[in-house]
């Protein structure tokens, strides 16, 4: 990791300062400091104001799941609690759910983690928007060392918990407010060689050309701008690396404005367009596609199914 407060470039050439550890913070000696909360540094450009917007998800605590749903059963839907315990349940099931108890009936990731599992073996790894870390789990299979970037807190802070073997408890919801509580495990994914860190995919805190896989499952509609995503991924890959695209291009206004979105009607042939021909400052060529499913469940009466595009490049 770097610090992303005070790269600079200085005559064409990134000058950057790795952080050192001290106690539970990162700094850097510029004067800039991150803070380690339960094993997960947070390192953003701002990581003040990402605290003023999100303590609750930082200092939360683990409640058993039953006293974290009697909780939300008196507060609003909108609550910020009772949308960190939606969102815990969507994600930690589409990641998990195969391996909780009781389990989900739909895994979501279960065709993508087949598509990953004839993956060849590299040395570095890295995956924006590791979410709940099961994709970083599976990845770690083929690659020597795995990092895992996510800017939902509450998510990635328990995916830190379950590869580093421990199982964590969440609570299922069912309808509305009203919530189970699961118990997930990641088994034989648990690895040493997995990091996991807070921070932003479009300026993320890692030196340039430094991966030989890199990774955004489902990322593109989820981020303020889609074609510096495609930038930091292409940044981030080195020379006959390999990246590994996935999106339903569910665009959203509330996520990026219009103008940042690309390709019509076709996102993906748009898509296959800028790897092929060099926009991105390098070329590609596909290596693997497909159509895949991805059924997220939001209670037990809603399930919300995506078809993604799904693309794995190979840098020339």
């Amino acid at each position: 990791m770097i610090c992303p407060g005070c790269r600079t470039l200085h005559e064409g050439r990134l000058d950057v300062r790795t952080l050192d550890r001290i106690g539970d913070l990162l700094s850097c000696e510029c004067g800039r400091r991150y803070p380690i909360v339960d094993g997960v540094p947070i390192v953003l450009k701002d990581p003040t104001g990402y605290l003023r917007a999100d303590t609750m998800t930082v200092v939360e605590r683990d409640l058993p799941p039953d006293v974290a749903a009697l909780l939300v059963e008196a507060t609003p839907d909108d609550a910020p609690y009772a949308r960190l315990l939606e969102h815990l349940s969507i994600y930690l099931d589409a990641h998990w759910g195969d391996r909780a108890d009781p389990p989900t009936d739909h895994f979501a990731l279960a065709s993508i983690v087949g598509r990953l599992a004839a993956l060849p073996h590299v040395e570095h790894a890295v995956e924006l928007g590791c979410s709940a870390g099961r994709i970083a789990g599976e990845l770690a299979r083929h690659a020597d060392h795995v990092l895992g970037l996510d800017l939902q807190f509450g998510t990635v802070r328990r995916a830190r918990h379950l590869l580093a073997g421990e199982p964590v408890a969440y609570a299922r919801r069912m309808i509305g407010r009203h919530y189970t509580p699961v118990r997930a495990h990641a088994g034989d994914l648990a690895s040493d060689r997995i990091t996991l860190l807070c921070g932003d995919a479009l300026d993320p805190p890692l030196i340039p050309r430094a991966f030989d896989r890199v990774v955004a499952i489902n990322l593109l509609d989820s981020v303020a701008n889609p074609r510096l995503l495609l930038n930091v991924v292409d940044g981030l890959c080195v020379p006959g690396g390999e990246i590994i695209l996935a999106s339903p291009y569910s665009w959203q206004s509330s996520v990026m404005p219009e103008h940042h979105r690309f390709g019509g009607s076709d996102p993906g042939a748009a898509l296959r367009s800028l790897l092929s021909s060099g926009e991105l400052g390098s070329r590609y060529t596909i290596a693997d596609e497909a159509e895949l499913e991805w059924p997220l469940r939001r209670d037990a009466r809603s399930t919300l199914t995506y078809r993604i595009d799904y693309i794995r490049a190979t840098k020339l």
